[in-house]
């Protein structure tokens, strides 16, 4: 049996909250007209194990490549066994032609994951679509068993964050370029990851573009540029005025009717 209904009645949020505490298995489908896209979260009793979107901003492989994980020959050799008829998906062909770990495969399969689940709950208009049970094998990269409760404390956590981010940084499509120094002493006292988004910020690219670029995730960036912007470092453009590059997190309150009938669900189901 599915449950189904609008986002605006009901927000992933609250779903994910559901199927969490109902322990349910089974196939959550988001699918936005506004965005042009659509997303799919896998339950296992009510652990989210796998999610994947259609416009995904960090395909494994250049996610892979850009963390230093394997080179540009082994993307490309694994790439070309694809190519040549091998079914299986590219992080299994890594893992084969030991250019990875399991263990370092995994864990960038994680931020995939969580960085769909974090886009996903973003939304605030669309339609979402619950199947109960599983065909099969799930389509993920490798065994990941992720506590939904720890997804919704992190995107409570970015709701906090972004409220601050956004008073410099409305979306992500604000353009950085280079700041004048701020007077010091000495050298400038910067961590590896803000020298590494300093380094290839050059005024065309925007905030979506320099996290696309270096495999990480577009808040993780947006946090990075808002400190050195901050700082003076850099300058922040917006050649678009468009505020949709990066929507909240929606508003946690839920329409007592579909919820209600939720629940009613959620209890014959049991």
């Amino acid at each position: 049996m599915a449950i189904e209904g609008p986002l605006k009645e009901l927000s992933i949020h609250d779903v994910c909250q559901l199927l969490d505490l109902s322990r349910k298995t089974g196939t959550l489908r988001v699918t936005s007209e506004l965005r042009q896209n659509a997303g799919t979260v896998f339950f296992e009793e009510g652990v989210v194990v796998g999610a994947e979107i259609r416009s995904n901003p960090h395909p494994l492989g250049r996610l892979l490549y850009a963390a230093g994980k394997i080179t540009e020959e082994e993307l490309a050799r694994g790439r070309g066994a694809q190519a040549a008829g091998d079914s299986r998906r590219l992080g299994e062909i890594l893992v084969s032609q030991n250019a990875i770990s399991p263990r370092e495969l995994a864990r960038h399969v994680r931020q995939q994951i969580e960085e769909v689940v974090f886009e996903l709950m973003g939304w605030s208009e669309g339609y979402f679509s619950f199947e109960e049970g599983r065909g099969g094998e799930w389509p993920t990269e490798a065994t990941i068993r992720i506590p939904t409760s720890l997804l919704l404390m992190e995107a409570a956590r970015r709701i906090d964050e972004w409220s601050r981010i956004e008073k410099k940084i409305s979306h992500l499509g604000i353009v950085p370029r280079l700041g004048q120094e701020p007077a010091a002493d000495g050298p400038l006292d910067l961590l590896p990851t803000e020298w590494e988004v300093l380094s290839i910020v050059d005024g065309n690219r925007t905030i979506r573009d320099v996290a696309a670029t270096l495999g990480r995730s577009e808040f993780d960036v947006a946090k990075t540029i808002f400190g050195l912007a901050s700082a003076g470092l850099l300058m922040l453009e917006d050649p678009s005025g468009d505020p949709r590059g990066y929507a909240a997190l929606p508003s946690m309150r839920v329409r007592r009717d579909m919820l209600g009938a939720l629940v009613d669900w959620l209890v014959r189901t049991l």
